[in-house]
This record gives structure tokens, C-alpha cells and sequence, in this order.
């Protein structure tokens, strides 16, 4: 019995001495992973942290990047800084533009009247009850600086009927602005204002360069919150409104709204390409600019005479159609067909026939019979202009004298 219990008793210490063994060479084998993994992890930790220097991490302890290792100047134009520096750059020359006006609001169809005045819960807020109100009504707009001089370019709508014009600067101050000229044909009116030291201003590029995608920045006061910069790109050029028959706008999803009438759709050079005029609120994105083309022609008129004196051919035109192309034996297919020419008009002193079709003017193709009158109208008066036609398969090049558009006619 004794010799059983001490072999077990052996045979137990002989099995735990093995455990402790198996135990301790276990424990020494994961000490020595340990230290691996952990000499493994500094080493990786080590790493981390010279790239995050070199990457631009605000601190080690962090596991996200807080500074793109892309630079801005890869990134264009939406994520890098070009609209940015040209917003900079350009919103000193561009002004708010405020027009006043006095305005009396007379009682309507009110059942009382002077002297007993109108009872105080039917009277609008701050009416005179003795009498009928006279205020001040004020619109807003935007407008550029062209000249460091003071000339500034807006819409007429901004402007058209005001007593009075205030102009307020970017560098906060506000200015009598003196209405130079205003054409509301193409909505387009000159300001001056008289300043103390030469003025910041926009130089103007051509829209004629323009293409559908390109990107454009609009700055202006919509609402009245002034230089605010929108940005978006040309959506299509030669618009329509149906405003008049010379409408040319450069359509654009530049966020514009009330307010950035009169202010500047510039391109990515920092010049101005446009002037934004109109929006259709019925829509998303649908903004319409006036070329800056175009008023580049108006403004000697209307710094010079206050007023735009526009030429006329005196011929009604239409499209070549595939009808009327067969019907008339047309042998071109693009251009203005003559549908008739009004008696002792300049198109009819020149020579110009029922049919003919008129595929140039004064250098410019024409191919449509929208595109002939915008060129005709802005066409200096008295000037001689050459058309280029097609008559019965025989090209012809006749000279015209334009004359001036007669008032009833534009009216």
C-alpha cells in the first residue's frame, strides 16, 4: 500500500514537473511572440509616424488624414482654389446698384374716404389714414465697374423709371450714381458715378469664344446679399426669351436670382463674357446672360447720345424649309428667305427681291432668318453693308444703306 501511494505520489510530481515544463517552455515561446509582436508593432507605429509627418498629420495619435497630400492646383477648377483667387481678385469692381423711387399709393377701392379716413384694421401697414401715402420704393440690382473713372454697366430693368441711383461699393462705400445712357431693347444702361481715387474694374473678353461646358462664375447681391459668387457653365448660346426678335442670350446654370440682375457672368481668365438679365423661376438652373459682345457695341451710344439708334433693312424673312425649298426651286439650304420687301425701305432702294435668299451680311453668314436681324439692328445707321444672295441659282452681291429704325416700328 505504501508503495503504491509513493509511486503515485512520484508519478504525480514526475507528471506536474513535466506540466511545469510544458508550462514554462509554453510561457517562454509566447514571451519571446510578445516581444515580437511588439517590437513588430514599433516598427510599424515607427513607420506610421514618419509617413504621417511627411503626409501632413496634425498628430500621431490619430488614424485619419486631416490634409489632403493631393494640392489644389491638381484638382480643377471645382476643388481647387481658381474661383476662388478670381473672387478675390474681381469683387471690388462690382457695385450694388439701388434705384429709388417716389411712389404714391392712393386708397383704391376702399369704401371710406378722405376726411374720415380709412378704419385703422382695414388700413395696410403704415398707410396715412388722412390721406394717400407717398414713400420711396427701392429696387436692387448688380452692376460692374468699366472704366476707373466711375462708368459702371447694369440692366436697364434695374434702373428704368427711378427718380434717383445710388451705387454701393464693395469697399462700403455709397455713391449718387448719374444714368448716362439706357437701351431697354437690350436691357442694357450706362452709370457714372464720381470717385475720389481711380476705381477697381472688370475687363470684358468676348463671348463669341464662349462654348457650351464652359465654366463661368457669377458674382451680384441676390436678395440683397451682396458679392455673392455662384458657379456653373454655359449651357447653350443664341437663346431666345421671345422678349424681341434680337434676342441672343447665353444660357447658363449659374445659380442666379433676383438681385443678380445687371451683375457679371465671368469666365475662367477673369473677364467678363456676360451680363446676367433674366431667370426662369419655373425652372432649375435656367439663367440667361446678355453677351458682352453685344454691349461692347451698344455702350459708345450710349455714352455718346444716352440712347441706341438701331438700323433696318425692311424685308420679312423666314427659314429655308424642305417645302418651300422644293416649291420655289431653292438651290441652297440655309439662309433667310425673303417673304417680302416693304416699299422705299433700304431693301428695296438696294434692289432686293420677294425670294431671294440672303446667305451673308456684312461679312457675318447668315444662316437662319433669326440670325439677319440681330445683325441688322446693331448695324451702324448710314453706313453702307454689303449682302451677299441667291437669286433664281445666281449668287449676287448688292451694297445696301441702312437707315435709321423707324420709332413706330420699334415700338
Amino acid at each position: 500500500m505504501r508503495i503504491a501511494m509513493l509511486f503515485f505520489f512520484t508519478r504525480k510530481i514526475c507528471l506536474s514537473n513535466l506540466l511545469r515544463k510544458i508550462v514554462m517552455k509554453n510561457v517562454r515561446i509566447w514571451i519571446k511572440s510578445s516581444l515580437l509582436l511588439v517590437a513588430i508593432l514599433a516598427v510599424v507605429f515607427v513607420m506610421a509616424g514618419s509617413g504621417a509627418a511627411n503626409s501632413g498629420i496634425a498628430s500621431v495619435g490619430k488614424l485619419w488624414t486631416e490634409k489632403s497630400a493631393v494640392t489644389s492646383s491638381k484638382i480643377s477648377p471645382m476643388g481647387g482654389t481658381l474661383f476662388r483667387n478670381l473672387a478675390e481678385q474681381l469683387s471690388p469692381a462690382v457695385v450694388n446698384v439701388r434705384s429709388l423711387k417716389k411712389v404714391t399709393r392712393m386708397y383704391g377701392d376702399f369704401p371710406f374716404a378722405p376726411p374720415f379716413g380709412i378704419p385703422p384694421q382695414m388700413r395696410p401697414h403704415g398707410m396715412n389714414p388722412k390721406g394717400p401715402d407717398k414713400f420711396r420704393q427701392r429696387g436692387e440690382g448688380s452692376g460692374f465697374i468699366i472704366h476707373e473713372d466711375g462708368y459702371i454697366l447694369t440692366n436697364a430693368h434695374v434702373v428704368e423709371g427711378s427718380d434717383s441711383v445710388q451705387i454701393a461699393l464693395s469697399s462700403g462705400g455709397l455713391l449718387k450714381g448719374k444714368l448716362v445712357g439706357l437701351d431697354r431693347v437690350a436691357d442694357l444702361a450706362l452709370i457714372k458715378i464720381d470717385a475720389p481715387v481711380p476705381l477697381p474694374v472688370l475687363p470684358l473678353g468676348k463671348s463669341a469664344d464662349m462654348k457650351p461646358g464652359d465654366w463661368v462664375m457669377a458674382i451680384g447681391s441676390p436678395f440683397g446679399l451682396d458679392l455673392t459668387v455662384t458657379v456653373g457653365i454655359v449651357s447653350a448660346k443664341g437663346r431666345s426669351l421671345g422678349a424681341t426678335p434680337y434676342d441672343d442670350f447665353i444660357q447658363t446654370d449659374t445659380p442666379i436670382n433676383p438681385g443678380n440682375s445687371g451683375g457679371p457672368l465671368i469666365n475662367t481668365q477673369g473677364e467678363v463674357v456676360g451680363i446676367n438679365t433674366a431667370v426662369l423661376q419655373m425652372g432649375q438652373g435656367l439663367g440667361f446672360s446678355l453677351p458682352i459682345d453685344l454691349a461692347k457695341k451698344l455702350v459708345p451710344q450710349l455714352k455718346a447720345n444716352g440712347k441706341v439708334t438701331r438700323s433696318w433693312l425692311g424685308v420679312s424673312v423666314q427659314d429655308i424649309t424642305l417645302a418651300n425649298k422644293e416649291s420655289l426651286n431653292l438651290m441652297v439650304d440655309r439662309g433667310s428667305l425673303v417673304r417680302e420687301v416693304v416699299a422705299d425701305s433700304p431693301a428695296y432702294k438696294a434692289g432686293l427681291k420677294k425670294n431671294d435668299v440672303i446667305v451673308e451680311f456684312d461679312g457675318q453668314a447668315i444662316s437662319s432668318s433669326r440670325k439677319l436681324p440681330k445683325e441688322v439692328v446693331y448695324a451702324p445707321a448710314g453706313e453702307k453693308v454689303s449682302l451677299t444672295l441667291v437669286r433664281g441659282g445666281e449668287t449676287l452681291s448688292i451694297n445696301v444703306i441702312l437707315e435709321p429704325f423707324p420709332e413706330q416700328v420699334m415700338s
